[in-house]
């Protein structure tokens, strides 16, 4: 048996056997209110929360809604991952907000709150981990949702390692600065298209199977960078890999807004500013590359500088151990993505 695949074979077995609390999860803390109708001066509101599974056991957030004018009437006294709640509220229900209360600290989770009002309308407003009061979403700020929703973006890009790692294989095939510029242009324009498409809920397909294609997309990439086989159509054509791979992680992309959800008023904005965000995120992780690359050359003298023009050379010469290993890491979340779907 070759060594190199009995050392990937193993990493993947050590990675299937590390627990699930160290899997990425960009999901906030879910709060949903619904406010019925009014019986008089007084209404009843339902508020339903959802937390993702990667919270530790007993470290789950009590959530209420506290205010001036509302009471409870029912709901369970112990924090769970899911519940519901019933207040009785009179006068001014903007004057309540939702308290979040860790018994021991927050581990980096954003809030998302849903404002459902009797009158139809619906509102929602994200506040990061640092939030623990939050007050009723009225009508939406434009400066707010630009804000909230383009960090969200740069925050997901930034812990999306999949889609890094997929970034990453796509410089090093595609090789010199002008390639990389445009194997990465023509990426971000195809993962916009399908995150706009499956946002606005113009078509979607199962993300779960996505998830698994998009860790394949990983392999495959690898398997060619190892092979070496440059007069292939994916050494000579990086564009057409990067776009036909790119449609898929925008669902990706999707995905992760959906958990976050669009303001009813200003959709579009919001779907955006995420977009911008997320191309924010990958410009940054692209520029630190090849600023690290360029520095690392410069400090190991002029044996290294075979061509003085930058964007004919080839820039970003991994060592294949690298590329193997991310290959490993592909393999691994197709295995381990796989058998959650069979689970």
């Amino acid at each position: 048996m070759n060594k190199r695949f009995l050392a990937c074979f193993i990493l993947v077995l050590t990675l299937l056997g590390i627990s699930s609390v160290y899997a990425h999860e960009g999901r906030p803390v879910y709060v949903d209110i619904a406010q019925d109708k009014k019986e008089g001066d007084a209404f009843y509101v339902t508020m339903r929360w959802k937390i993702p599974p990667v919270m530790v056991r007993q470290d789950e957030p009590t959530i209420d809604l506290i205010g001036p004018s509302c009471d409870i009437v029912s709901g369970p006294k112990r924090a769970r991952l899911t519940g519901t709640k019933i207040y009785q509220c009179t006068g001014n229900f903007n004057d309540a907000a939702v308290q979040l209360r860790y018994p021991n600290k927050n581990p980096v989770l954003s809030t998302l709150v849903v404002l459902n009002l009797a009158n139809g309308q619906s509102h929602s407003v994200l506040r990061g981990p640092e939030q623990s009061r939050i007050l009723l979403p009225g009508q939406e700020v434009w400066n707010d949702v630009v804000g909230q929703y383009m960090r969200s973006g740069v925050q997901h890009i930034l812990s999306g390692y999949d889609h890094l790692l997929f970034v990453i294989c796509l410089m090093q095939l595609a090789g010199s600065l002008r390639r990389i510029l445009v194997v990465v242009t023509g990426f971000t324009l195809a993962h916009s298209v399908t995150l706009a498409i499956a946002a606005l809920d113009i078509w979607r397909i199962r993300i779960d199977v996505v998830e698994i294609l998009i860790a394949l997309s990983i392999v495959l990439l690898a398997v060619e960078i190892v092979k070496g086989q440059k007069d292939s159509l994916t050494w000579r054509r990086p564009i057409i890999v990067a776009m036909a791979f790119g449609l898929l992680h925008g669902f990706g992309f999707a995905s992760a807004l959906g958990e976050l959800g669009l303001p009813q008023t200003m959709e579009i904005t919001a779907l955006a500013f995420f977009n911008i965000g997320v191309e924010l995120g990958q410009a940054l992780v692209v520029l630190f590359l090849l600023a690290f690359v360029y520095i690392l050359k410069k400090g190991l003298g002029p044996s290294t500088q075979r061509s003085p023009n930058l964007a004919q050379a080839d820039i970003l010469p991994l060592p294949k151990t690298l590329i193997q290993l991310a290959g490993c890491m592909g393999f691994y979340w197709v295995i381990d993505r796989s058998l959650n779907l069979i689970v």
